[in-house]
């Protein structure tokens, strides 16, 4: 299963919590031939955007010899190094410099854009340009260290977005160190990666554009007795949502599968497992539920090429496995999953 490269920006925007700031870069009128395209054009517009605006500046510590004294004298560094004979002394001071790490960051970002291979000839150009810009930021290589030291406030939000951009670029970026051209990853073709980025949407976006209280607790199996080191053998019932309104409670858990359905016997059945699970994490919630809301348990799978909407009742408990095709448009994700929310 394949989303489509601009559907993967929205997810992501609504995965990051940085809705507003993606739409800023206009990707619905475009085609993109990969992941790296899109992210390519995504980070150029971002980098142009900050450059016309003004990039980042920080005070930074700065020790070096100079005429005269500025900021901090350090008197045994100017005698070791005989200094004065030249008029000079060894200060530390204080100075406004773009070479922080949120500008690092981007500039190694661009030069490893510009190796990849298959990445769109125009938006490579754009890439080495914006990269030759930020002259007066040092190279440095993308490590986690470097991603650790970005410090983000409410004057330069926008960069947190960007800041992401960048991280997954380079976790899927792999640089031959040997001739110097780098591969990127389609992780659309990672199911776990594209599971975890699935429901990190699916909760993000019921948060903003629902009146559910979303939350991800984990449940405690009722009524289970055992000794209390045999009760730590028990498989934990992590949730990926909890939908709460005044009359309704939703255990949610989602799903991102090449084949959503077995078809492994004749015609199209749920997943057992996924079944069985879904059944007790429904079933224990509502066993220990202090008030009289319904409790219904719920499937949501990623699909592209089938919708599908079941609703069954096992042993009094209320199960819905439904898909939203995440390969239309992306208005109509948003009036489908809206709609599947409309209980």
């Amino acid at each position: 299963m394949k989303v489509p490269v601009k559907n993967i920006y929205y997810l992501l925007c609504y995965a990051w919590d940085y809705v507003e700031e993606g739409e800023t870069v206009d990707v619905g009128s475009e085609e993109f031939g990969g992941l790296v395209d899109l992210f390519g054009k995504v980070l150029n517009e971002g980098v142009s955007r900050l450059i016309s605006r003004g990039l980042d500046r920080e005070y930074l510590v700065v020790q070096e010899d100079v005429r005269g004294l500025k900021g901090k004298l350090d008197l045994a560094t100017t005698i070791k190094g005989n200094l004065l004979l030249n008029g000079k002394t060894h200060c530390t001071f204080d100075e406004l410099s773009y070479d922080v790490p949120q500008n690092r960051i981007l500039k190694a970002t661009l030069h490893n854009l510009t190796l990849v291979a298959n990445f769109d000839p125009e938006q490579r150009r754009l890439s080495e340009h914006l990269y030759r810009k930020l002259d007066a930021v040092s190279d440095a290589p993308l490590t986690t260290s470097l991603f650790r030291t970005v410090r983000i406030h409410r004057n330069n939000r926008f960069y947190s977005f960007l800041i992401h951009l960048c991280r997954i670029i380079r976790e899927n970026l792999l640089v031959n160190q040997e001739n110097g051209i780098a591969t990127f990853y389609d992780f659309r073709k990672d199911e776990q990666q594209m599971g975890l980025l699935f429901q990190q949407f699916v909760k993000r976006f019921l948060e903003r554009e629902t009146s559910y209280r979303v939350s991800a607790p984990k449940i405690e199996w009722f009524g289970a007795e055992a000794s209390e080191s045999d009760l730590r053998h028990l498989p934990s019932m992590q949730t990926d949502m909890v939908l709460k309104s005044a009359e309704h409670t939703i255990v949610l858990d989602t799903k991102f599968y090449k084949d959503p359905l077995d078809t492994r016997f004749k015609g199209r059945r749920v997943h057992s497992h996924h079944l069985y699970q879904i059944f007790s994490y429904a079933a224990n919630w509502r066993a220990r539920a202090t008030t009289s809301t319904q409790t219904q348990g719920w499937l949501l799978y990623a699909a592209v090429d089938r919708d599908f909407d079941y609703h069954f009742n096992l042993v009094g408990q209320p199960i819905r496995v439904c898909s939203i095709n995440l390969g239309q448009e992306w208005m109509g994700i948003e009036r489908d999953l809206k709609r599947l929310a409309n209980v």
